[in-house]
């Protein structure tokens, strides 16, 4: 297994040592995946997300920015009012440095984030939710304003074993609707079950 790789990011054993090895892999980070393994997520979501949220001046924020390569995407096609948190010094850095976002925060998703309630028109997140929490989402929820939209994407792999109780739970209860999921797509060349991702977008309640 190659040090730096996804799969080396998924065997991290705690939230710390994930945060340890993200910090490891920042500097490197979007030459290994754009350059070298024609990493697909942020184009696929990042198309996803602009189906549906069309008002280039949404404020958005990013979950799980890492390198902002997602909120990146988005960028080039006109939408400006940009924010992102990451567990990761390292990756917020370089994050920084493409001068794409309004602020950027280090927060951790599963814990209590630093926002209003009802405060952002729509959340983007891409290549992050599988490696938090489920409850993860009530918090998102939280800060989203109602109509506003959430598009992300998970493993496939994922989606049944960890999360597709709490997204239809939320669903039941009111808190949001889906609008989309699509079909697993692979986000990486290669035919294992790890590289294949569904995308979702919920409209909020």
């Amino acid at each position: 297994m190659d040090r730096h790789s996804l799969e080396w990011l998924y065997q991290a054993k705690s939230r710390e040592e994930l945060e340890e090895r993200y910090n490891e892999w920042a500097s490197a980070y979007d030459k290994d995946l754009l350059g070298d393994w024609e990493y697909k997520l942020p184009a696929i979501v990042g198309d996803l997300f602009m189906k549906y949220v069309k008002d280039r001046d949404a404020m958005i924020l990013d979950a799980g920015a890492g390198t902002g390569l997602g909120a990146q995407y988005i960028a080039n096609n006109g939408y400006k009012n940009l924010y992102g948190i990451d567990m990761s010094d390292g990756m917020l850095e370089e994050a920084r440095q493409k001068g794409i976002y309004q602020k950027l925060g280090r927060m951790l998703l599963g814990e209590k984030l630093d926002f209003p309630d009802e405060h952002f028109d729509a959340i983007l997140s891409v290549g992050t939710i599988d490696h938090v929490p489920p409850e993860s989402f009530d918090e998102l929820l939280r800060i989203t304003k109602p109509s506003g939209f959430m598009v992300f994407n998970m493993r496939a792999v994922n989606y049944e074993a960890q999360f597709r109780g709490k997204l239809d739970s939320l669903e039941e209860a009111g808190k949001w609707k889906l609008l989309e999921m699509t079909e697993p797509f692979l986000g990486l060349p290669g035919e294992d079950a790890e590289r294949f991702y569904i995308g979702f977008v919920y409209r909020v309640l």
